[in-house]
């Protein structure tokens, strides 16, 4: 199912973001640091959850690659967003490696705030490989502000997805191969 209509301007694919040259140095890149558990974010701090999230995790911080992907990222965020503009993309990276039976489930994304004053207020995934059975990304607006029909992004090579933070989704299970993804998050400031 595709993107609802009205929910356009909260969650938006772009094909072709990344090459795939770039997504295969991102993995290699991510194997060299090496994976760990992937923990989530709670009221007592962070911990692993195997019930809510089993996929592996690498972090890394690289204000140049925040830079080089903002500068493909920053004409789709032209129009301010509830008062505030578009400035930058967190210079910190996660990518996620999800095996079979692997998958985080539903959740909303928390917001960022940074020692400028700056906040995240959407999430940037890149899809980094695809052939893998399962692994899509779904929406449904169970918590959400928004009324609306549940629907799946497909994994695909170099492709990335942008959404609010506040939208529920869940990284569906992988059943076979792998799925890897990088994530961050676009920060803005209040506008003028």
């Amino acid at each position: 199912m595709t993107i609802p209509t009205y929910l356009q301007h909260l969650v938006f694919e772009v094909s072709d973001f990344g090459t795939p040259e770039f997504c295969d140095q991102i993995i290699g890149r991510a194997n060299e640091i090496g994976f760990s558990s992937a923990t989530i974010t709670t009221e007592r701090g962070t911990s692993v959850a195997q019930e809510i999230r089993n996929n592996d995790r690498v972090i890394f911080d690289d204000p140049e690659l925040a830079n080089a992907l903002w500068r493909k990222a920053d004409p789709l965020f032209s129009n301010s967003f509830k008062g505030h503009r578009a400035v930058g993309l967190n210079e910190r990276f996660r990518v996620y490696r999800y095996g079979a039976d692997q998958f985080f489930d539903w959740h909303q994304d928390g917001e960022f705030q940074a020692s400028t004053g700056h906040r995240s207020m959407f999430t940037m995934m890149m899809y980094l490989n695809e052939g893998c059975e399962g692994g899509g990304t779904s929406f449904a607006d169970v918590f959400s502000p928004h009324v609306f029909n549940d629907f799946t992004i497909a994994p695909k090579t170099g492709k990335a997805l942008f959404f609010n933070h506040p939208l529920s989704h869940r990284g569906d299970p992988v059943t076979s191969g792998e799925k890897f993804v990088l994530r961050t998050d676009v920060m803005f400031e209040k506008a003028a």
